[in-house]
């Protein structure tokens, strides 16, 4: 037992670095010259493979940042001998982003694949029946990126004076370390997740002329910027049991119930610093580039960076099994959602950006599991698909990105048969195969993931007792 929670301490500790390591180094994505770049997907592997709809998703242990109001689901659980435990939950989750660019103008085609971490959770539930006063309340720690930067774009044109090439290169990206609290109460679970966010954009653009005979000094604008702060996102979910049925001759009862959900993060505003450069510059056969004469240089330049209000709302039915009062499994669910965010009301040190737009994103999906008490690991998986559709916030070329995607997706559970019954994992896959833009415009993306989930359980703060 020993072993094990040192090997998941040090996988956890491993996973917890790499926000910040740079694995996509091959990746080339334009669209996240904009704002503050391409928004990394905010939902578990779980809700991914239902098409992202995930306001409404409350699990013991896949935990779900969406909506902070889930984390009252997690709890204490029963052993052998009617001793009790807190059910700790690490959930940690990685994908694989296969990308294809294609340009119509000119004709060109590009091509990456990215392994990229998506988020380290944390769950304990402070719920016991013993204790009504913490009942059904659930922690939550989490690390994940938000955001990321990195393209590097080529444009050849021929000027009055020569052939000039203009290179646009930006990389960075921001990160999000949050806790939350969610609480049940009745009918009703409320929660809200208080986080720190911090990250760095870095771009420029370097010019220069294309000739053989004479000589120009190139050009190059640079700007720094790294920004920080607080921001905070409540949840709330109301369950209600539609119908239920008592099965004769068994110990339990199968129920329908409707979840309405919603979650949103306020809007808010980062402190930053902004380093700004423009320098003409030479090529240097050993270095790379050698600097002829800054023009212009100013540092720790002061502002702030105003994020808008994001929200999801959505609706959910699902069959559940009831033993005593208790829901102890789904046998099926069927989710709904709509999100959105107000994206033109984003400034950068006071500024628009005319790039991007309100955003919005509509998702449908739902899961199965053939039968929850069979010991054959196939008819006790759970089986995902779903789809989403909607708006991108990046505008790059004035005629709005449409999105649409399909997704799929597999949950295995792997029962540890000891003592400890109640200590599992759960492992779930997701795949999404989409794209971004259509006919209007000049460049689309074609995107293939592969993302997986892993939701380990372990007992903490044992309760014994003793004949």
């Amino acid at each position: 037992m020993q072993l094990i929670k040192i090997t998941r301490f040090s996988a956890l500790l491993a996973f917890a670095v790499f926000p910040f390591l740079r694995l996509n180094a091959q990746e080339n994505a334009p669209f996240s010259r904009y704002g503050l770049g391409d928004v990394y997907p905010s939902q578990n592997i779980v809700t991914r493979g239902m098409g992202g709809a995930a306001v409404t998703y409350f699990h013991d242990q896949a935990i779900n940042s969406v909506n902070p109001a889930s984390y009252s689901s997690m709890r204490y659980v029963k052993l052998y001998g009617g001793s009790k435990g807190a059910l700790i939950s690490y959930d940690i989750g990685i994908s694989i982003d296969a990308r294809t660019l294609l340009s119509n103008e000119p004709a060109n085609s590009y091509h990456s694949t990215n392994f990229i971490p998506s988020y380290i959770h944390l769950g304990i539930p402070l719920s016991s029946k013993a204790d009504e006063r913490k009942r059904n309340v659930g922690l939550v720690f989490g690390l994940k990126p938000a955001t990321r930067i990195n393209y590097s774009v080529q444009k050849i044109e021929r000027t009055s004076i020569d052939s000039m090439r203009t290179l646009y290169e930006g990389k960075g990206g921001m990160n999000q370390v949050f806790a939350g609290l969610g609480k049940k109460l009745g009918n009703l679970s409320i929660g809200v997740n208080g986080g720190y966010e911090w990250g760095r954009k870095q771009i420029g653009t370097k010019i220069n002329f294309l000739n053989d005979t004479v000589g120009y000094y190139s050009s190059n604008s640079a700007e720094k910027t790294d920004y920080w702060g607080l921001y905070l996102m409540p949840g709330v979910a109301y369950n209600l049991k539609l119908s239920e049925i008592t099965r004769k001759n068994y110990s339990y009862s199968e129920a329908i119930f409707l979840r309405l959900a919603g979650s949103g993060t306020f809007s808010h505003s980062l402190k930053a610093t902004s380093d700004s450069l423009r320098e003409t510059y030479a090529n240097d056969a050993n270095t790379g580039t050698r600097p002829i004469d800054t023009i212009y240089y100013v540092n720790k330049i002061e502002g702030k960076i105003n994020i808008p209000i994001t929200y999801n709302v959505g609706i959910q039915l699902t069959k559940k099994y009831i033993v005593g009062k208790e829901a102890v499994a789904s046998k099926w669910s069927v989710n709904a959602e709509y999100s959105a965010g107000k994206w033109s009301d984003y400034r950068f040190y006071g500024k628009a950006d005319d790039r991007l737009i309100d955003s919005w994103m509509f998702r449908v999906g739902g899961e199965m599991i053939p039968t929850v008490t069979s010991t054959r690991l196939w008819n006790r998986a759970t089986y995902r698909l779903g789809y989403y559709t909607g708006v991108d916030y990046i505008n790059a070329d004035g005629n709005k990105y449409k999105v649409h995607a399909f997704t799929l997706g597999f949950g295995f559970n792997i029962k540890k048969w000891t003592s400890y019954d109640n200590q599992s994992t759960f492992v779930n896959t997701a795949i999404e195969f989409g794209k971004r833009g259509s006919n209007a415009n000049n460049i689309t993306e074609n995107f293939f993931k592969l993302s997986v989930g892993f939701s380990l359980a372990d007992l903490w703060f044992t309760r014994r007792k003793y004949e």
